[in-house]
């Protein structure tokens, strides 16, 4: 359950993942005082954030992050302010930053007012789409002065995304059922931004409409879905292997399934698709690989 909890929030706000009020790019607080004309302090409170900081060329100003933030290595190496979903405060004014970048969720917002009443500039991101995430780099690269960098990070993730597009052509589509946990099942459903990473990757999601983002299903709902592959992002690194050992015995219940008729049941690295940030593109070209095997030689 605290695997599910952990994924959901990421899911929900991500990075993945992920993870903002956004659409302008700035504080939901007009009162707040406007950032430094040079930001040299820089608190992130987000594992895609932090991504985002470090594509940038931020690293240097980065000085504190969450227990989350695992990616690229050197963010293990920055001192932590908490976990995601529980922040420390005191930890984050303790490093007196010039702007904490936080994302659009309660506990975050919480946050966010609290550092704001007490003269702290913050930038509240809302990524929960694939625009989203374009709009975040472009609104953290203009109050950071990096927006040149911004400008081609946006450009080259959109560019690789625009050649696998074209790589897959027009084929048909492959049914695709994601699956978010197994015990009780749930899955990812079409109003998600994992949904958006199917279909730039060729599939389509195998679950029809639903009223919950990432709903529960039962075993009818796995067999009428007609999935042709399964994919379950592991939480951990560690435990994709084991995950994957126990894949197969897991779903062997539904042998009419096409995607275990055809043992196209896939365990991938969480990080990469769970986290809605600059490795946008690596998350898709994976599921890619899942569902067009033959077009990638390597």
């Amino acid at each position: 359950m605290k695997k599910w909890i952990w994924l959901l929030l990421i899911l929900s706000c991500w990075m993945a993942a992920g993870f903002v009020i956004f659409g302008t790019g700035h504080n939901k607080n007009p009162d707040t005082t406007p950032p430094p004309n040079r930001i040299e302090r820089i608190v992130s409170l987000a594992p895609n954030l932090t991504e985002i900081l470090f594509s940038l060329g931020l690293e240097k100003e980065l000085v504190g992050v969450t227990l989350n933030c695992n990616y690229p290595p050197q963010a293990s190496e920055k001192p932590k302010v908490g976990t995601f979903w529980q922040l420390d405060i005191e930890s984050i004014i303790s490093l007196r930053p010039d702007l904490v970048v936080t994302l659009d969720f309660e506990q975050q917002q919480n946050i966010a007012q609290r550092l704001e009443r007490i003269g702290s500039n913050c930038l509240t991101l809302k990524i929960e789409k694939v625009n989203h995430l374009f709009e975040a780099i472009d609104a953290i690269g203009k109050t950071t002065g990096k927006i040149q960098q911004a400008e081609e990070l946006i450009r080259g993730i959109k560019e690789n995304i625009d050649k696998l597009t074209s790589r897959l052509g027009s084929r048909k589509k492959v049914r695709v059922l994601w699956v978010v946990q197994r015990e009780p099942l749930r899955v990812a459903g079409r109003d998600t931004f994992i949904n958006e990473m199917i279909e730039l990757a060729g599939g389509e999601n195998a679950i029809d409409p639903t009223i919950h983002v990432y709903p529960p299903i039962g075993s009818e709902e796995v067999l009428a879905c007609l999935a042709d592959v399964i994919i379950e992002p592991a939480m951990d690194v560690k435990d994709l292997k084991k995950q994957q050992d126990t894949a197969f015995e897991y779903w062997s219940r539904y042998e009419s399934l096409p995607a275990v008729t055809d043992r196209r049941i896939y365990v991938i690295n969480g990080d990469l698709v769970s986290r809605l940030g600059p490795r946008l593109y690596e998350g898709i070209e994976i599921i890619a690989r899942c569902l067009r095997p033959e077009l990638f030689t390597d």
